[in-house]
């Protein structure tokens, strides 16, 4: 058997000591590199929550704070002689609501948190066959401002209450709060991105509608009153589903005592990823 040479001791101890080394180096990088990222990200979330960025030709204040912006601008949209109206809402990303209670004599009222002016939805607003149409659109953007801390928008939409509508509404990204039990609805379509949605019926007593509801990735509840005559048919992609109140048969879901012979309202959810909530209150 060969016996180890003094040389052979010598070179594993360099090639020991050349590993180590590379180790210790590799893991000293990687963990400057690490510090280094979250260090950016907790200053960059400070700056973002206190308007501390240094202001721009475009954006001179962040919308994660309204009050760093300026005042609110609201737009309303008269009735006329309108007997029911078509309202299309397309937001790209940010906070939406959407209530009952526009003022006496309109069909909509629009505020808008947002300093830029490049912000602002675009209206277009018409009557065709007594019926108020209206467009509520997202200008839209491109590039790196999407990603820019002054890219959120936030709005607030108020319907009228006794006016049947049929209500669309689209958002990219964002949250998405639907108070409707105090409107009249002919149809509801509701088709969201990624975001958290809440549609809330209780109160409803409007007539009967059909409904279809898709979200993307993202948590989605629904109230209904336990009273109406409804019918709401999931489909689930990935996530769970929890119901409350009402009678389920496989992916059909029914309000207590519901009766196919009378005007129902129907309702169809398609989800991608994310948790289903409906509750008959």
């Amino acid at each position: 058997m060969r016996q180890n040479e003094p040389g052979d001791d010598k070179f594993a101890s360099f090639v020991f000591r050349l590993n180590f080394d590379g180790l210790t180096g590799t893991k000293i990088i990687l963990w400057l590199l690490a510090i280094t990222i979250v260090s950016f990200a907790i200053g960059f979330g400070i700056l973002a929550l206190t308007g501390g960025f240094p202001p721009d030709s475009q954006n001179k204040d962040t919308p994660f704070r309204h009050s760093s912006m300026t005042a609110p601008n609201t737009t309303q949209f008269p009735r006329g002689d309108a007997a029911s109206g078509k309202i299309s809402i397309t937001m790209g990303a940010g906070e939406l609501s959407v209530d009952g209670g526009s003022p006496e004599g309109t069909i909509m009222e629009a505020t808008i948190f947002d300093k830029a002016p490049e912000w602002q939805p675009r209206y277009f607003q018409t009557v065709s066959n007594s019926t108020a149409i209206i467009r509520m659109e997202d200008p839209g953007h491109k590039g790196k401002e999407w990603f820019a801390p002054h890219s959120p928008n936030s709005w607030d939409i108020r319907v009228a209450d006794r006016v049947p509508v049929d209500l669309e509404i689209a958002v990219g990204a964002g949250h998405s709060s639907l108070s409707l039990g105090s409107l009249s609805l002919n149809s509801l379509t509701v088709s969201t991105g990624a975001g958290e949605t809440d549609i809330d019926l209780t109160g409803y007593r409007g007539s009967a509608f059909t409904g279809s509801i898709d979200n993307g990735v993202g948590d989605l509840t629904i109230r209904v009153p336990r009273t109406s005559n409804m019918q709401v048919t999931v489909r689930q992609g990935v996530g769970d589903v929890t119901q409350h109140g009402f009678e389920q048969q496989h992916e059909r879901y029914t309000t207590p005592g519901f009766d196919p012979a009378l005007p129902a309202s129907d309702l169809l959810i398609n989800q991608g990823v994310g948790d289903i909530t409906i509750e008959a209150v």
